[in-house]
């Protein structure tokens, strides 16, 4: 038996937030379902999303032709002309923070968490980008079992530091480039200037040559 491949999509979910997704259409009304996968995670093979379809009340063929949705699975809903529909996809929600993820994600902001602080340099970012889980998740957890994301104050220091010197850098980046513009425009002043002084030289000779003739 082959097995089915689905495209991969990024779907919306949340506020300013997208997750990875296998989608499958109905072949008869082109409506969409999506198997999501949590931020940060591969996603699963696709028999996991062919379970899910089938568990959403999917019929699933061997093919894209032969999938059908729920209010098309059997052949006596699907009488008539196909109509494929405008209306906007409707997305499965993302699996939700579990309890084996709230131990992992606690374990691990017991390393990295000291006294009312996160260790340099560690961040809500940070522990969600080691772990592959959604920072949504760590900020959860971190609020609910050790408080504040409040870092290291030699860190902060260091990280503010970096940002004005990055920023005075730039700035002296964008002053150097402004100058050399304005020098190449001189130059390029000067090189027409020099060149209508050249046809002001030849024009005076040409009219001393006529006057002293």
């Amino acid at each position: 038996m082959s097995i089915r491949i689905f495209p991969e999509v990024s779907i919306p979910f949340g506020t300013n937030q997208a997750t990875k997704a296998m989608r499958i259409t109905c072949a008869h009304c082109g409506g969409l379902a999506y198997f999501p996968v949590a931020a940060g995670v591969n996603l699963q093979p696709p028999i996991g999303a062919v379970q899910h379809f089938e568990s959403k009340g999917w019929v699933v063929g061997g093919d894209p032709e032969m999938d059908f949705c729920r209010k098309h699975s059997t052949p006596a809903k699907r009488k008539g002309p196909k109509a494929m529909t405008n209306t906007a996809p409707m997305a499965d929600k993302p699996r939700e923070l579990g309890r084996e993820d709230r131990r992992i994600i606690n374990d691990k902001l017991d390393e990295v968490y000291g006294r009312e602080a996160y260790k340099a340099p560690w961040t809500d970012a940070a522990v969600a980008k080691d772990l592959g889980v959604p920072r949504d998740w760590v900020v959860q957890v971190r609020e609910q079992f050790f408080g504040p994301a409040c870092s290291n104050p030699l860190y902060d220091q260091f990280l503010g530091e970096t940002e004005h010197l990055e920023k005075t850098f730039r700035a002296y980046a964008d002053s150097c480039a402004a100058a050399e513009q304005a020098s190449a425009a001189q130059r390029q002043a000067h090189a027409e200037l020099s060149k209508q002084m050249d046809a002001y030289r030849a024009l005076a000779r040409k009219v001393e040559r006529e006057i002293v003739r």
